[in-house]
């Protein structure tokens, strides 16, 4: 086997009719590569040299300096909700609270630490370049408005709100992760649609979700097109049901979600009826982002804001009737392989990949509602049935 073959073997390409005298000077090369990669390992420290401080958790509140005035309105109004809002708070529990908003060009040309070791609430409209290069690719921007997969084309001023682990900090600029971060990107098709998130996530926690004026007020919104997953706009003053509690135990909520159309399509096949309306609330307690490294990755994602993280959480679907959600609470249950006790059906959450159980499920009824449980058994035994 030539020297030619095994270069090209090792991912070195050359091209035809190269020297003998060409391959060596590559081999050189990549030797000389290799020695200064092998010698630029860790160093040890210096007597008396101080050794690099823990990275510290931060939460930034960010929009583009030169955004819309509508926008910046937006973003400087989740700052002020700051010391009343359950999120943030938690969020901002570890290093003093933000005072001013963070401009997301700045962000995004920054060192990865600056984006990697912070929560990020981001404000703007799907063009900013943090939202570019933080959210899910769920939505896009389209030439008639939105599109969000599992709602549906809108026209018109519409708000949409998705949250996720910080991207940064799972990126390959990061070593290890020292603990786990957030990203919330509070977005729309305009700026008044992007105002009607930051509205949404300040007055009611929404994550995950969209919301839009209704189609007969003004600048309301429309269906750009049909197509098969669609489900309409929360409206601007929507309410969240009460079987959702704003502490469960020891645990506060701290966020809801909007379930999308095809969470409804699943609970159609399995039940055979489609509710009126699903949500899903997250609950936190200090601790549950923590976990460090490689090893905590799942339950950090379990127990964080991503719409399919389903780990603390508590799931509510309305029925048209107390009939209706009494004839699909034993399917549901038997879907998710629970036994029936003496006021509920309980048993155990699928693992995470391979392993154990990430904890108990539990279901019950409450008049037209059908609720399910990942929290911990002792504060879901204190949610009001």
């Amino acid at each position: 086997m030539n020297s030619e073959f095994r270069m090209r073997n090792s991912g070195w390409a050359l091209p035809a009719g190269r020297t003998d005298a060409a391959v060596r000077r590559l081999s050189i090369i990549a030797v000389m590569v290799l020695t200064a990669s092998l010698c630029s390992g860790p160093q040890q420290s210096h007597a008396g040299e101080a050794a690099a401080p823990a990275p510290v958790r931060s939460l930034k509140i960010c929009a583009a300096a030169d955004a819309d005035p509508r926008i910046r309105g937006a973003a400087q109004a989740v700052l002020d909700s700051l010391p009343k809002h359950a999120l943030l708070s938690a969020m901002a529990a570890d290093a003093p609270a933000p005072t001013e908003l963070t401009d997301t060009a700045a962000l995004a040309a920054a060192k990865p630490e600056d984006r990697a070791f912070s929560h990020l609430v981001l404000v703007g409209l799907p063009d900013d370049p943090m939202i570019q290069a933080a959210w899910q690719r769920e939505a896009r921007q389209t030439d008639a408005g939105l599109y969000v997969f599992g709602f549906g084309h809108f026209s018109g001023d519409v708000g949409y709100v998705e949250s996720d682990r910080n991207p940064f900090l799972h990126g390959q600029a990061i070593k290890s992760a020292p603990f786990e971060t957030q990203v919330v990107a509070i977005t729309g098709s305009t700026p008044a649609g992007v105002a009607l998130a930051a509205d949404a996530f300040i007055r009611a926690g929404l994550i995950n979700g969209i919301v839009a004026t209704g189609a007969v007020a003004a600048n309301g919104w429309t269906r750009a097109r049909g197509n098969l997953l669609q489900r309409d706009p929360l409206p601007p003053d929507f309410r969240l049901p009460d079987c959702l509690p704003a502490k469960a135990g020891g645990l506060a909520r701290i966020a809801v979600s909007q379930a999308a159309e095809d969470e409804y399509r699943g609970v159609l096949a399995n039940t055979g009826t489609e509710p009126k309306e699903i949500w899903r609330a997250k609950y936190h307690k200090p601790g549950l982002w923590d976990g460090a490294g490689a090893g905590a990755a799942q339950a950090n994602y379990h127990a964080g804001l991503h719409r399919r993280s389903y780990g603390y959480t508590l799931w509510a679907a309305r029925f048209a009737t107390p009939g209706e959600a009494a004839a699909a609470a034993p399917k549901i249950a038997a879907r998710a392989g629970l036994r029936k006790a003496a006021t509920h059906w309980e048993g155990q959450q699928p693992p995470l990949g391979y392993g154990e159980s990430t904890g108990p499920l539990a279901l019950w009824q409450r008049g037209e509602w059908v609720l399910m449980s990942t929290l911990p058994a002792d504060d879901t035994a204190a949610i009001p049935r």
